[in-house]
C-alpha cells in the first residue's frame, strides 16, 4: 500500500520539497538581510512599493500628506514617489502595492517581505501543473526544477518588491485555468451540464488571475491581448464565443 502510494504520488512530494526549499532559500536571504526590525530594500521602487503596501494595509490609503509641498512646489519626496498639492503618491505600477497590500491588512504588515517569495513558490507548483497538462508529467517535473534555478527567478523573487516574479507566477496560474477552460469535455449528456459549470469557474479563475497580473505590470497588456487573442482563435470550438 504504502509502496504504491509512494509509486504513484512521489512527484508531487518531490514537487512540495523542491517548492518549499526554493521558499526557505530566498526567504532567508531577505531575513538576514534585514538587523533590528529594519527593513532595508536595494532601490527605491522597492522601498515606494514596501512604504504604500504597508500604508495600504494599515489605513486603507495610497497618500502620504507633506504640508510642506505646498510652500517648495512639490520637491519634497523620494525617488520613486510624485507630490501633487502636497501628496506623496506612488509613481509605478499599482498592483503590487494592492495585492500585497489586501494580504497585509488580514495577516499583518511583517509578512510583505516574504509574500513574493511564497508566491514564487506558488509558481513552480503551477508551472509544473502547467506543463504536465499540455507535455506530459516527466516534462513538467524537470521543467520545474528548471525553473526553481533559474538565475533571473531567483534574483527577482528576492528582491521582493518588485513586481517581476508576481507578474510572472500570476500569469503561470492563468494559463494553468484557461488551459482547464479550454479542456475536452468528458462524460456523456447527463455531465455536459456541470462540465460547463465547472468550465465557467475556470474562466473565472483565468480571468480573474489574468487582471491580476495586469494590474501588476501593465505594460504587459501589450503582448499580453494578442497572445490571448491568438490562442482563443486557435481554441475557439472548445471556449466558444
Amino acid at each position: 500500500m504504502i509502496k504504491r502510494l509512494i509509486k504513484k504520488y512521489w512527484h508531487y512530494a518531490t514537487l512540495t520539497i523542491l517548492a518549499a526549499l526554493f521558499f526557505i532559500g530566498v526567504s532567508s536571504y531577505i531575513h538576514f538581510l534585514q538587523k533590528d526590525g529594519f527593513i532595508k530594500w536595494g532601490s527605491p521602487d522597492e522601498t515606494a512599493n514596501y512604504i504604500f503596501a504597508k500604508l495600504y494595509a494599515q489605513e486603507g490609503q495610497l497618500i502620504i500628506f507633506e504640508k510642506y509641498n505646498l510652500s517648495v512646489g512639490n520637491i519634497l519626496h523620494p525617488r520613486s514617489m510624485r507630490s501633487d498639492f502636497g501628496e506623496i503618491k506612488p509613481v509605478s505600477f499599482l498592483g503590487i502595492i494592492l495585492i500585497y497590500g489586501k494580504i497585509a491588512s488580514i495577516f499583518g504588515y511583517k509578512i510583505i517581505p516574504y509574500l513574493t517569495p511564497i508566491l514564487a513558490s506558488v509558481g513552480i507548483i503551477y508551472f509544473y501543473l502547467l506543463i504536465k497538462k499540455i507535455f506530459g508529467r516527466a516534462n513538467a517535473l524537470l521543467s520545474a526544477f528548471f525553473l526553481a534555478s533559474f538565475p533571473v527567478y531567483i534574483y527577482y523573487s528576492a528582491r521582493s518588491m518588485f513586481h517581476n516574479v508576481l507578474f510572472t507566477a500570476l500569469l503561470i496560474i492563468c494559463l494553468y485555468y484557461a488551459v482547464l477552460m479550454a479542456g475536452k469535455n468528458k462524460g456523456g449528456r447527463n455531465a455536459l451540464k456541470a462540465v460547463g459549470t465547472l468550465k465557467l469557474f475556470y474562466a473565472c479563475l483565468a480571468g480573474g488571475f489574468l487582471g491580476l497580473a495586469i494590474i501588476t505590470r501593465a505594460s504587459e497588456i501589450l503582448w499580453l491581448l494578442p497572445l490571448f487573442l491568438i490562442l482563443w482563435i486557435f481554441n475557439f470550438k472548445k471556449v466558444g464565443i
